[in-house]
């Protein structure tokens, strides 16, 4: 590559990393690092071959891209959260739209060695129903903005066996609100208190695949990413009333929010010159996400100063929230089809379980459930170097969504409520150039 195409190459990363510096994404795991795959519902993402945006799901699969080459671009996330109340009152925490952005760049150094850079917005979260709502004790505000800088290299070992590696560098931006409004446990008297906490932090961690090509049209990957805790540490703001008790103050405190390591296995099957088949299976450690735990000094102190009132065991309950979840398990599978040299139209549908396994800690702020994904997309090939891509898929929310409230004086659960709609609507685009 000459000096002039390393410039422009560049040039068009650093876009994609203004974006990414700026851009809130909906959901907290998210895969939408490619808006070409999108199209697919990421069936035999990276073994696909079709974009560079594979580095992000294996590494390895860089040497299927000669020479050097960028893209970037970004999916739109649109949420239906529909709830409602046992006693009619409806509420939806989408927040606005927002966009998820990536850039990524591939330069093949010789015929064995590869090296990329993506920058990524691998997880995130944006939910409000408002720090009013009856409902604000399962949470009523959330935003998680995690950016991802991940450079990385692959070595094709052999003809059929290539390998690959990279290492994250995480920022999250995290802010939570949870508050409580009704009766207290103590001596029954009417409790309202809100309280959010805001927080940033940097970690790290890896990633590592592999991919074999047993014959020059089908193609197999594995690939893991590691788990990325972010141990944050900020301030909690609490504004609240127990009757003559006024509370009002921010105070020092830390939470631990982790990203779950992940494994995916794919594949590719090039059936001829117009029709290829993919699939991806991926398994996500959830377990690792197991409470979201507000700890601290100042914390500590006030909740002793508190002993005796109807706030110490709410703002007990808020700053140890349970999620007990469990792994889970994306299964998808695609297509695409060259109708000429110009189009390429694809598709694809996945099944994902939910990380629930005990419907009476599911939150407000993350209220997950299982999902079926519909993907429809496609390629325009301008020139043999430069094509635009296109992605839509509606991923829709199905089976148990209700949220429950413990009484904290007896521990017995009732039924709040339910999610009429968990849905979410996904729009992709982005441009891919080969210098």
């Amino acid at each position: 590559m000459n000096h002039t195409s390393f410039k422009i190459a560049a040039a068009a990363l650093a876009v994609a990393s203004a974006l990414s510096s700026t851009a809130y994404a909906g959901g907290f795991q998210l895969t939408e690092q490619s808006a070409l795959a999108l199209g697919r519902a990421y069936a035999g993402v990276g073994v696909d071959g079709t974009d560079v945006s594979g580095m992000y799901y294996n590494a390895a699969t860089m040497t299927l891209h000669p020479g050097t080459q960028v893209q970037f671009g970004g999916v739109g996330v649109g949420l239906n959260l529909e709830y409602v109340a046992k006693d009619g009152e409806k509420n939806n925490g989408r927040a606005k739209e927002e966009f998820v952005p990536h850039g990524f760049i591939s330069h093949q150094i010789n015929d064995s060695t590869w090296v990329g850079l993506s920058i990524t917005v691998p997880y995130g979260l944006a939910t409000d129903y408002g720090d009013n709502w009856s409902g604000k004790k399962h949470g009523h505000h959330a935003e998680i903005t995690v950016i991802n800088f991940n450079p990385n290299v692959a070595w094709k070992a052999t003809d059929t066996l290539s390998i690959g590696a990279g290492l994250a560098l995480q920022y999250v931006d995290a802010k939570f609100g949870v508050g409580y409004n009704g009766p207290g446990p103590v001596n029954g008297q009417n409790v309202n208190v809100n309280s959010k906490y805001e927080a940033t932090d940097f970690t790290w961690g890896f990633n590592v695949g592999l991919m074999w090509q047993p014959v020059d049209n089908l193609r197999f990957g594995l690939s893991y990413r590691s788990e990325t805790k972010h141990s944050t540490n900020g301030d909690l703001t609490i504004n609240g009333k127990d009757g003559n008790t006024v509370l009002s103050g921010t105070y020092d405190a830390s939470v631990t929010v982790s990203g779950p390591a992940w494994a995916m296995a794919t594949a590719a099957w090039d059936v001829n010159d117009y029709l290829s088949l993919y699939a991806t299976f991926r398994w996500a450690d959830w377990s690792s996400f197991d409470r979201l735990q507000t700890t601290g000094a100042q914390l500590g102190q006030m909740m002793q100063h508190l002993q005796g009132t109807n706030l110490a065991p709410i703002l007990g309950a808020m700053s140890n929230i349970e999620n007990g979840w469990k792994d889970t398990y994306l299964m998808s599978v695609g297509y695409d089809l060259r109708v000429n040299s110009f189009w390429t139209l694809r598709g694809g549908i996945a099944y994902e379980t939910s990380p629930i396994s005990d419907e009476h800690k599911r939150t407000a702020i993350i209220p997950d459930a299982d999902r079926w994904w519909f993907a429809i997309g496609s390629s325009f090939h301008w020139t043999k170097d430069f094509q635009t891509d296109i992605g839509f898929a509606h991923l829709h929310g199905v089976h148990e969504r209700s949220l429950y409230s413990q009484n904290l004086a007896t521990g017995e659960w009732t039924e709040d409520g339910r999610y009429r709609h968990l849905d979410a609507y996904l729009l992709g685009v982005q441009m891919q150039y080969r210098f």
